[in-house]
Protein backbone atom coordinates (compact mmCIF):
# COMPACT_ATOMS: atom_id res chain seq x y z
CA UNK A 1 0.00 0.00 0.00
CA UNK A 2 1.75 3.33 -1.00
CA UNK A 3 0.82 6.76 -1.22
CA UNK A 4 2.29 10.07 -1.18
CA UNK A 5 5.21 10.66 1.14
CA UNK A 6 4.86 10.49 4.98
CA UNK A 7 4.05 13.88 6.15
CA UNK A 8 4.80 16.31 8.98
CA UNK A 9 1.72 18.37 8.63
CA UNK A 10 -1.97 16.70 8.57
CA UNK A 11 -3.91 16.74 4.92
CA UNK A 12 -6.51 18.84 4.35
CA UNK A 13 -9.82 18.94 3.03
CA UNK A 14 -9.85 19.47 -1.04
CA UNK A 15 -6.39 18.73 -1.26
CA UNK A 16 -4.52 16.11 -3.71
CA UNK A 17 -2.26 14.27 -0.67
CA UNK A 18 -6.15 13.55 0.82
CA UNK A 19 -7.54 12.59 -2.44
CA UNK A 20 -4.34 10.19 -3.06
CA UNK A 21 -4.48 8.73 0.90
CA UNK A 22 -8.33 7.67 0.34
CA UNK A 23 -7.06 5.96 -2.95
CA UNK A 24 -4.38 4.28 -1.02
CA UNK A 25 -6.62 2.81 1.62
CA UNK A 26 -9.58 2.11 -0.64
CA UNK A 27 -6.57 -0.10 -2.93
CA UNK A 28 -6.32 -2.70 -0.97
CA UNK A 29 -9.95 -2.75 1.10
CA UNK A 30 -11.48 -5.95 -0.75
CA UNK A 31 -8.73 -7.96 -0.79
CA UNK A 32 -8.73 -7.64 3.13
CA UNK A 33 -12.31 -8.31 3.46
CA UNK A 34 -11.79 -11.76 1.19
CA UNK A 35 -8.92 -12.81 3.27
CA UNK A 36 -9.25 -11.14 6.57
CA UNK A 37 -6.04 -9.17 6.87
CA UNK A 38 -6.70 -6.66 9.61
CA UNK A 39 -6.12 -2.98 8.09
CA UNK A 40 -3.07 -1.69 10.31
CA UNK A 41 -1.15 -0.54 6.83
CA UNK A 42 -4.13 1.54 6.57
CA UNK A 43 -4.19 3.17 9.87
CA UNK A 44 -0.06 3.44 9.70
CA UNK A 45 -0.99 6.07 6.57
CA UNK A 46 -3.82 7.47 8.84
CA UNK A 47 -0.61 8.10 11.56
CA UNK A 48 1.97 9.52 9.07
CA UNK A 49 -0.49 11.83 6.91
CA UNK A 50 -1.84 13.25 10.30
CA UNK A 51 -5.70 12.31 9.49
CA UNK A 52 -6.66 12.80 12.94
CA UNK A 53 -5.40 16.01 12.95
CA UNK A 54 -7.63 17.25 10.53
CA UNK A 55 -9.91 19.14 12.73
CA UNK A 56 -7.50 20.91 14.71
CA UNK A 57 -7.44 24.57 13.62
CA UNK A 58 -5.48 25.61 10.99
CA UNK A 59 -3.72 28.27 13.46
CA UNK A 60 -2.71 25.65 15.75
CA UNK A 61 -1.47 23.78 12.96
CA UNK A 62 -3.89 21.21 12.53
CA UNK A 63 -6.15 20.45 8.79
CA UNK A 64 -8.22 23.49 9.72
CA UNK A 65 -11.42 21.37 8.55
CA UNK A 66 -15.29 22.84 9.40
CA UNK A 67 -17.86 19.85 11.16
CA UNK A 68 -19.42 19.87 7.35
CA UNK A 69 -15.65 18.86 5.70
CA UNK A 70 -15.06 16.16 8.27
CA UNK A 71 -18.08 14.57 8.31
CA UNK A 72 -17.72 15.10 4.28
CA UNK A 73 -14.28 12.91 4.73
CA UNK A 74 -15.66 10.52 6.83
CA UNK A 75 -18.45 9.62 3.75
CA UNK A 76 -16.04 9.67 1.29
CA UNK A 77 -13.38 7.47 3.51
CA UNK A 78 -16.10 4.90 3.93
CA UNK A 79 -16.90 4.71 0.88
CA UNK A 80 -13.43 2.98 0.07
CA UNK A 81 -13.41 1.08 3.21
CA UNK A 82 -15.85 1.78 5.84
CA UNK A 83 -13.65 -0.31 8.26
CA UNK A 84 -10.48 2.38 8.35
CA UNK A 85 -13.62 5.07 8.89
CA UNK A 86 -14.79 3.57 11.33
CA UNK A 87 -12.17 2.81 13.45
CA UNK A 88 -11.41 6.50 13.59
CA UNK A 89 -14.51 7.70 15.17
CA UNK A 90 -13.80 7.28 18.79
CA UNK A 91 -10.54 9.90 17.84
CA UNK A 92 -12.37 12.35 16.16
CA UNK A 93 -15.19 12.34 19.02
CA UNK A 94 -11.95 12.96 21.18
CA UNK A 95 -10.81 15.68 19.48
CA UNK A 96 -14.25 17.40 19.61
CA UNK A 97 -14.88 16.89 23.01
CA UNK A 98 -11.25 18.21 23.95
CA UNK A 99 -11.32 20.68 21.83
CA UNK A 100 -14.10 22.35 23.72
CA UNK A 101 -12.82 22.26 27.06
CA UNK A 102 -10.18 24.74 28.66
CA UNK A 103 -6.96 25.04 27.95
CA UNK A 104 -4.64 22.63 29.49
CA UNK A 105 -7.41 19.88 27.77
CA UNK A 106 -7.31 22.11 24.28
CA UNK A 107 -3.55 22.22 23.92
CA UNK A 108 -3.02 18.50 25.55
CA UNK A 109 -5.44 16.62 22.46
CA UNK A 110 -3.71 19.41 19.53
CA UNK A 111 -0.25 17.87 20.59
CA UNK A 112 -1.28 14.00 20.37
CA UNK A 113 -3.19 14.87 17.33
CA UNK A 114 -0.44 16.59 15.29
CA UNK A 115 1.72 13.43 16.49
CA UNK A 116 0.01 11.40 14.52
CA UNK A 117 -1.48 9.38 17.66
CA UNK A 118 -5.01 7.85 17.62
CA UNK A 119 -7.48 7.03 19.98
CA UNK A 120 -9.78 4.45 20.78
CA UNK A 121 -13.45 4.26 22.58
CA UNK A 122 -13.20 2.01 25.74
CA UNK A 123 -16.48 2.57 27.40
CA UNK A 124 -19.25 0.01 27.06
CA UNK A 125 -19.73 -2.44 29.84
CA UNK A 126 -21.77 -6.35 29.25
CA UNK A 127 -24.28 -6.71 32.09
CA UNK A 128 -27.64 -6.36 33.56
CA UNK A 129 -27.18 -2.27 33.82
CA UNK A 130 -29.66 -0.81 30.84
CA UNK A 131 -27.67 0.81 28.10
CA UNK A 132 -26.86 4.09 28.08
CA UNK A 133 -26.93 4.35 32.36
CA UNK A 134 -24.06 5.98 33.86
CA UNK A 135 -22.82 2.88 36.17
CA UNK A 136 -19.35 1.42 35.75
CA UNK A 137 -17.77 -1.76 37.04
CA UNK A 138 -14.47 -0.16 35.60
CA UNK A 139 -13.00 1.40 38.61
CA UNK A 140 -10.19 3.63 39.37
CA UNK A 141 -8.62 3.43 43.14
CA UNK A 142 -6.52 5.44 44.81
CA UNK A 143 -2.41 4.47 44.50
CA UNK A 144 -0.40 7.36 45.89
CA UNK A 145 -0.86 10.54 43.60
CA UNK A 146 -2.61 8.48 40.61
CA UNK A 147 -4.87 5.92 40.42
CA UNK A 148 -4.73 2.24 39.53
CA UNK A 149 -7.15 1.21 36.58
CA UNK A 150 -9.50 -2.57 36.85
CA UNK A 151 -12.25 -3.54 34.34
CA UNK A 152 -13.41 -4.89 31.07
CA UNK A 153 -14.65 -2.85 28.06
CA UNK A 154 -16.46 -4.01 25.07
CA UNK A 155 -17.39 -2.87 21.48
CA UNK A 156 -14.26 -1.05 22.17
CA UNK A 157 -14.26 0.16 18.32
CA UNK A 158 -10.83 1.43 16.76
CA UNK A 159 -8.77 0.45 20.19
CA UNK A 160 -6.80 -2.51 18.52
CA UNK A 161 -5.59 0.25 16.35
CA UNK A 162 -4.97 3.27 18.65
CA UNK A 163 -2.46 4.47 20.68
CA UNK A 164 -4.38 5.58 23.26
CA UNK A 165 -7.38 4.30 24.90
CA UNK A 166 -10.67 6.52 26.07
CA UNK A 167 -11.90 4.82 29.24
CA UNK A 168 -15.18 5.77 31.30
CA UNK A 169 -14.62 4.54 34.77
CA UNK A 170 -16.33 5.37 38.30
CA UNK A 171 -13.08 6.97 41.06
CA UNK A 172 -13.70 6.37 45.03
CA UNK A 173 -16.25 8.57 45.25
CA UNK A 174 -18.43 7.52 42.66
CA UNK A 175 -18.32 9.93 40.05
CA UNK A 176 -17.59 8.90 36.02
CA UNK A 177 -13.84 9.77 35.03
CA UNK A 178 -12.52 9.48 31.44
CA UNK A 179 -8.87 7.90 31.65
CA UNK A 180 -6.77 8.67 28.41
CA UNK A 181 -4.81 5.28 28.89
CA UNK A 182 -1.78 4.32 26.44
CA UNK A 183 -2.63 0.98 25.01
CA UNK A 184 0.90 -0.41 25.25
CA UNK A 185 1.05 0.40 28.97
CA UNK A 186 1.15 -2.40 31.54
CA UNK A 187 -1.68 -4.15 32.36
CA UNK A 188 -3.73 -3.55 28.95
CA UNK A 189 -4.92 -6.21 26.88
CA UNK A 190 -6.59 -5.50 23.56
CA UNK A 191 -8.21 -8.50 22.31
CA UNK A 192 -9.55 -8.94 18.42
CA UNK A 193 -12.65 -10.77 18.71
CA UNK A 194 -15.43 -9.10 17.70
CA UNK A 195 -17.41 -11.78 15.81
CA UNK A 196 -19.96 -9.50 14.14
CA UNK A 197 -21.26 -10.30 10.66
CA UNK A 198 -20.46 -6.97 9.94
CA UNK A 199 -17.56 -4.38 10.49
CA UNK A 200 -15.64 -7.31 11.01
CA UNK A 201 -12.34 -5.59 10.81
CA UNK A 202 -12.73 -2.52 13.49
CA UNK A 203 -11.52 -4.14 16.48
CA UNK A 204 -14.48 -3.40 18.11
CA UNK A 205 -13.75 -6.34 20.67
CA UNK A 206 -12.60 -6.66 24.08
CA UNK A 207 -10.37 -4.31 26.11
CA UNK A 208 -9.03 -5.60 29.72
CA UNK A 209 -7.28 -3.08 32.58
CA UNK A 210 -5.71 -4.81 34.99
CA UNK A 211 -3.70 -3.01 37.38
CA UNK A 212 -2.79 -0.09 34.82
CA UNK A 213 -0.99 2.64 36.17
CA UNK A 214 -3.00 6.00 35.26
CA UNK A 215 -1.49 9.60 36.89
CA UNK A 216 -4.49 12.26 37.72
CA UNK A 217 -3.53 14.29 34.76
CA UNK A 218 -4.56 11.77 32.35
CA UNK A 219 -8.12 11.04 34.38
CA UNK A 220 -10.58 14.06 33.64
CA UNK A 221 -14.59 14.33 35.53
CA UNK A 222 -17.39 13.52 33.60
CA UNK A 223 -20.23 13.03 35.36
CA UNK A 224 -20.52 13.36 39.15
CA UNK A 225 -21.44 10.75 41.56
CA UNK A 226 -25.16 11.45 41.47
CA UNK A 227 -25.98 11.60 38.61
CA UNK A 228 -28.48 8.48 37.83
CA UNK A 229 -28.17 9.08 33.94
CA UNK A 230 -25.95 10.22 31.69
CA UNK A 231 -26.00 14.40 32.03
CA UNK A 232 -27.73 16.71 29.18
CA UNK A 233 -24.25 17.66 27.65
CA UNK A 234 -24.19 14.93 26.37
CA UNK A 235 -26.95 16.46 23.26
CA UNK A 236 -23.31 17.83 22.07
CA UNK A 237 -20.86 13.98 22.24
CA UNK A 238 -23.93 11.85 21.47
CA UNK A 239 -25.15 14.26 18.38
CA UNK A 240 -21.35 13.18 16.85
CA UNK A 241 -21.19 10.11 17.80
CA UNK A 242 -24.64 8.78 16.41
CA UNK A 243 -24.29 11.35 13.13
CA UNK A 244 -20.70 9.27 12.69
CA UNK A 245 -22.27 6.15 12.60
CA UNK A 246 -25.08 7.45 10.04
CA UNK A 247 -22.32 9.20 8.29
CA UNK A 248 -20.63 5.41 7.70
CA UNK A 249 -23.87 4.35 6.14
CA UNK A 250 -23.95 6.88 3.66
CA UNK A 251 -20.42 6.14 2.57
CA UNK A 252 -21.63 2.67 2.22
CA UNK A 253 -24.51 4.36 -0.11
CA UNK A 254 -21.87 5.86 -2.35
CA UNK A 255 -20.07 2.32 -2.63
CA UNK A 256 -23.16 0.80 -3.44
CA UNK A 257 -23.57 2.71 -6.48
CA UNK A 258 -20.24 2.45 -7.64
CA UNK A 259 -20.47 -1.15 -7.27
CA UNK A 260 -23.78 -1.10 -9.21
CA UNK A 261 -22.35 0.74 -11.91
CA UNK A 262 -19.74 -1.25 -12.46
CA UNK A 263 -21.26 -4.64 -12.51
CA UNK A 264 -24.40 -3.44 -15.25
CA UNK A 265 -21.24 -2.37 -17.01
CA UNK A 266 -19.23 -6.14 -16.74
CA UNK A 267 -22.82 -8.10 -17.95
CA UNK A 268 -21.75 -9.51 -21.00
CA UNK A 269 -25.33 -10.62 -21.48
CA UNK A 270 -28.56 -10.27 -19.96
CA UNK A 271 -31.89 -12.07 -20.81
CA UNK A 272 -33.70 -13.21 -23.68
CA UNK A 273 -37.23 -11.03 -22.63
CA UNK A 274 -35.14 -8.19 -22.01
CA UNK A 275 -36.26 -4.59 -23.05
CA UNK A 276 -32.92 -4.21 -24.60
CA UNK A 277 -29.81 -6.55 -25.07
CA UNK A 278 -27.27 -4.25 -23.83
CA UNK A 279 -27.34 -3.88 -20.09
CA UNK A 280 -26.34 -0.43 -19.62
CA UNK A 281 -29.14 0.30 -21.86
CA UNK A 282 -31.80 -1.74 -19.93
CA UNK A 283 -34.62 1.03 -18.29
CA UNK A 284 -35.29 -1.78 -15.84
CA UNK A 285 -31.73 -1.90 -14.71
CA UNK A 286 -31.22 2.26 -15.09
CA UNK A 287 -34.38 2.96 -13.04
CA UNK A 288 -32.40 0.23 -9.94
CA UNK A 289 -29.02 2.66 -10.38
CA UNK A 290 -31.37 5.68 -10.27
CA UNK A 291 -32.81 4.51 -7.27
CA UNK A 292 -29.13 3.59 -5.48
CA UNK A 293 -27.64 6.71 -6.64
CA UNK A 294 -30.68 8.80 -5.16
CA UNK A 295 -30.46 7.38 -2.16
CA UNK A 296 -26.19 8.08 -2.05
CA UNK A 297 -27.26 11.66 -2.84
CA UNK A 298 -30.18 11.68 -0.08
CA UNK A 299 -27.58 10.38 2.72
CA UNK A 300 -24.92 12.73 1.68
CA UNK A 301 -26.93 15.81 2.17
CA UNK A 302 -28.92 14.69 4.89
CA UNK A 303 -25.79 14.15 7.54
CA UNK A 304 -23.92 17.52 6.11
CA UNK A 305 -27.15 19.10 6.92
CA UNK A 306 -27.38 17.76 10.56
CA UNK A 307 -23.51 18.19 10.53
CA UNK A 308 -24.40 22.30 10.04
CA UNK A 309 -26.39 22.22 13.27
CA UNK A 310 -23.99 20.19 15.38
CA UNK A 311 -21.64 23.20 14.29
CA UNK A 312 -23.84 25.63 15.26
CA UNK A 313 -24.45 23.90 18.23
CA UNK A 314 -20.47 23.18 19.23
CA UNK A 315 -20.22 27.20 18.56
CA UNK A 316 -22.69 28.57 20.72
CA UNK A 317 -21.20 25.61 23.34
CA UNK A 318 -18.07 26.93 23.43
CA UNK A 319 -19.40 30.94 23.30
CA UNK A 320 -21.65 30.25 26.44
CA UNK A 321 -24.52 31.31 24.52
CA UNK A 322 -26.52 28.11 24.47
CA UNK A 323 -27.21 27.67 28.26
CA UNK A 324 -30.19 25.65 28.11
CA UNK A 325 -28.71 23.35 25.38
CA UNK A 326 -31.87 24.27 23.01
CA UNK A 327 -29.53 24.14 19.90
CA UNK A 328 -27.19 21.09 21.17
CA UNK A 329 -30.99 19.43 21.62
CA UNK A 330 -31.93 20.84 17.59
CA UNK A 331 -28.22 18.83 16.58
CA UNK A 332 -29.65 16.02 18.15
CA UNK A 333 -32.49 15.86 16.63
CA UNK A 334 -31.39 16.30 13.09
CA UNK A 335 -28.73 13.40 14.12
CA UNK A 336 -31.52 11.24 14.73
CA UNK A 337 -33.76 11.89 11.90
CA UNK A 338 -30.89 11.22 9.88
CA UNK A 339 -30.29 8.08 11.02
CA UNK A 340 -34.19 7.38 11.00
CA UNK A 341 -33.54 8.11 6.93
CA UNK A 342 -30.23 6.99 5.99
CA UNK A 343 -30.74 3.63 7.73
CA UNK A 344 -33.96 3.05 5.88
CA UNK A 345 -32.00 3.81 2.33
CA UNK A 346 -29.06 2.11 3.42
CA UNK A 347 -31.07 -1.12 3.87
CA UNK A 348 -33.22 -0.73 0.52
CA UNK A 349 -30.32 -0.10 -1.65
CA UNK A 350 -28.03 -3.08 -0.11
CA UNK A 351 -30.77 -5.62 -1.54
CA UNK A 352 -31.32 -3.43 -4.63
CA UNK A 353 -27.49 -3.97 -5.58
CA UNK A 354 -28.73 -7.79 -6.07
CA UNK A 355 -31.45 -6.43 -8.53
CA UNK A 356 -28.51 -5.06 -11.30
CA UNK A 357 -27.59 -8.83 -12.25
CA UNK A 358 -28.39 -12.27 -12.50
CA UNK A 359 -27.40 -15.16 -10.61
CA UNK A 360 -23.87 -14.38 -11.38
CA UNK A 361 -23.94 -11.29 -8.99
CA UNK A 362 -24.00 -13.11 -5.51
CA UNK A 363 -20.81 -14.77 -6.47
CA UNK A 364 -18.13 -14.27 -3.61
CA UNK A 365 -15.68 -12.34 -6.06
CA UNK A 366 -17.66 -9.70 -5.84
CA UNK A 367 -18.28 -9.15 -2.17
CA UNK A 368 -21.66 -7.25 -2.60
CA UNK A 369 -23.07 -8.37 -0.01
CA UNK A 370 -19.83 -6.85 2.45
CA UNK A 371 -22.60 -4.09 1.88
CA UNK A 372 -25.45 -5.17 2.94
CA UNK A 373 -23.70 -6.80 6.50
CA UNK A 374 -22.07 -3.25 7.11
CA UNK A 375 -25.27 -1.34 7.00
CA UNK A 376 -26.98 -3.77 8.89
CA UNK A 377 -24.17 -4.05 11.49
CA UNK A 378 -24.28 -0.08 11.71
CA UNK A 379 -28.02 0.81 11.87
CA UNK A 380 -28.23 -1.91 14.72
CA UNK A 381 -25.94 0.00 16.75
CA UNK A 382 -29.03 2.16 18.46
CA UNK A 383 -32.53 0.98 17.02
CA UNK A 384 -34.25 2.99 14.48
CA UNK A 385 -37.67 2.38 16.42
CA UNK A 386 -36.11 4.35 19.66
CA UNK A 387 -34.97 6.92 17.72
CA UNK A 388 -38.09 7.25 15.52
CA UNK A 389 -40.40 7.01 18.78
CA UNK A 390 -38.67 9.41 20.41
CA UNK A 391 -38.58 11.85 17.59
CA UNK A 392 -42.54 11.35 17.13
CA UNK A 393 -42.75 11.69 20.80
CA UNK A 394 -41.08 15.40 20.66
CA UNK A 395 -43.25 16.67 18.12
CA UNK A 396 -46.06 15.14 19.49
CA UNK A 397 -46.26 16.07 23.03
CA UNK A 398 -42.85 18.72 23.04
CA UNK A 399 -40.61 16.03 24.92
CA UNK A 400 -36.90 16.63 24.76
CA UNK A 401 -34.67 13.60 23.33
CA UNK A 402 -33.16 11.48 25.94
CA UNK A 403 -30.08 13.50 27.60
CA UNK A 404 -27.85 10.61 26.23
CA UNK A 405 -24.44 9.32 24.57
CA UNK A 406 -26.86 6.77 22.50
CA UNK A 407 -28.86 10.50 20.84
Amino acid sequence: MTATEPRTKPVTVGSAELDDLIAAIGAGSLERERTGERPFAAIELVRQHRLGALRIPAADGGGGASLRDLFATVIALASVDVNVAHILRGHFAHVEERLRLGAEERDRVIGMALSGKLVGNASTELGSTPAGAFTWKTRLTPDGDGFRLNGTKYFTTGTLYADYAEVLASNPDGATVIALVPTDRAGVTVLDDWDGMGQRATGTGTAIFEDVAVAASETLQFAPPDADTEPPALYHSGAFFQLYVTALEAGVLQALRVDAVTHVHQRARSFAWAPTPSAPDDPLLQREIGEIASAAFAAQATVLAAADALAIAYAADVAGTDPRLELAHEASLQAAAAKVVVDALAQKAASQVFDVGGASVVRQAHLLDRHWRNVRTLASHNPTSYKAQAIGAHYLRGSTLPGSGYF
